[in-house]
């Protein structure tokens, strides 16, 4: 049987590394994305067998579709994709802890927001089903947020964007079942590393002291979840899994 063959958009952030290396551990031939962090995406194809790494600004939907045929190309097709690229803040701030609010939200960090989330989302998929459907099929994972599926403090562009994530999951499972193709969205509470380091500490208290388990989650855990839909998953679509230790 040959390696499934898998393209992660935003492989280079820390749940993306995380995913690419769940990936690799199960056999899987791994392409990823990185923007501006190249040392770490070195890094990362170093540590990752045969892994592909590919700079893209998904904020252009040319150089989305351009991505999607590269990956495709190296790799001789594309059996899993992960969208797990994400852009957290938008304003720029002294402090790096920073809970944006609405006043501070203009017109070119609203477009800038739904830019990377959500439209190159809806274009990669758009590309990757193409090549899927000539497969026989595959497993799209979408990374939203829990900020996109609950009522909790959030920016709200950011709350927006990854909404918008959960309506094209069910719409995109529904349109693309037909090909083989099942779509799904993995939505993490308050992790231990990536765009959790700059949500301000009461609303870090406040998280805790809400959540089930009393701890944010790991990476590794939604990294495995992820890994799974990817590579294993064969009837589970339109489905958006929550992963927050019950908040």
């Amino acid at each position: 049987m040959s390696a499934p063959r898998c393209l992660v958009l935003g492989g280079s952030g820390a749940l993306g590394r995380a995913v690419c290396g769940a990936l690799a551990a199960e056999g899987a031939r791994v392409a990823f994305t990185y923007h501006e962090g190249e040392a770490g995406a070195r890094a990362l194809a170093e540590a990752v067998p045969d892994a592909v790494a590919l700079r893209a600004d998904l904020r252009s939907v040319a150089a989305v579709e351009d991505t999607v045929d590269r990956a495709a190309g190296a790799l001789g097709g594309i059996d899993g994709f992960v969208q797990c690229a994400g852009l957290g803040l938008t304003t720029a701030s002294a402090d790096a802890r920073t809970h944006v609010q609405m006043p501070a939200v203009d017109e070119q960090a609203w477009d800038r927001m739904m830019d990377v989330n959500a439209k190159s989302t809806f274009f990669a998929v758009r590309r990757i089903a193409g090549v899927m459907a000539k497969g026989g099929g595959g497993n799209v994972v979408l990374v939203g947020s829990v900020d996109g599926v609950k009522p909790v403090p959030s920016p709200v562009h950011y709350a927006a964007s990854k909404g918008a994530l959960a309506g094209m999951t069910g719409a995109m499972a529904k349109e693309l079942g037909e090909s083989g193709i099942r779509v799904n969205m993995v939505a993490p509470g308050i992790l231990e590393g990536g765009m959790s380091r700059a949500l301000p500490e009461p609303l870090l208290q406040d998280y805790l002291k809400h959540c089930g388990l009393r701890r944010v989650g790991r990476l590794a855990e939604v990294a495995g979840l992820v890994g799974w839909l990817t590579l294993h998953n064969t009837y589970v679509t339109g489905q958006v899994m929550l992963v927050d230790g019950a908040l």
